[in-house]
């Protein structure tokens, strides 16, 4: 931290204030955030997506793990909000939550279709949609996620 000499500025013509200049330079440490705090949530988000190589005929199976998954993200946000400073606007970091959040609930919505499906004997469906969003949800997560820390700051 250093400061610089003393200056005279001008805050309106003919208004001149003696005033000082202090610079300091800081750094995050990155590393922490991505081992203790988004690698968990991607894994949390990772393990609702197992729901869509679990058999929609095993419902209770599918629903256990999504319901669960959900409760996992909503504790992990409780447990990571008393870390992180309170700001009046949305960080990357948030972005990241909430696409995580979305994603967490929309497995729980489809495996709620799978059921349905399942239990009026549209099996082949079920199946079909399981496998085509084993794809989807990677997808837009990897997608969201890049647009989210690509983003120049501004």
């Amino acid at each position: 931290m250093g400061a610089q000499a003393a200056r005279v500025r001008a805050l309106a013509p003919g208004m001149q204030y003696s005033s000082y200049a202090f610079e300091f330079t800081a750094s995050r440490n990155v590393q922490h955030y991505i081992l203790k705090v988004i690698l968990p949530l991607v894994l949390i988000v990772m393990m609702s997506w197992s729901v869509f190589w679990i058999d929609p005929t095993t419902s209770s199976s599918q629903i256990s793990v999504a319901v669960t998954s959900m409760l996992t993200l909503i504790a992990y946000r409780f447990a990571v909000d008393t870390q992180l400073p309170r700001l009046p606007y949305m960080t990357r970091l948030d972005a990241l939550f909430l696409t995580s959040t979305l994603l967490v609930f929309f497995s729980l919505i489809e495996v709620l279709v799978t059921t349905v499906l399942d239990n009026n004997q549209q099996s082949e469906r079920a199946k079909k949609l399981d496998r085509y969003c084993r794809v989807i949800f990677p997808a837009i997560f990897v997608i969201a996620s890049i647009a989210i820390f690509a983003h120049p700051r501004g």
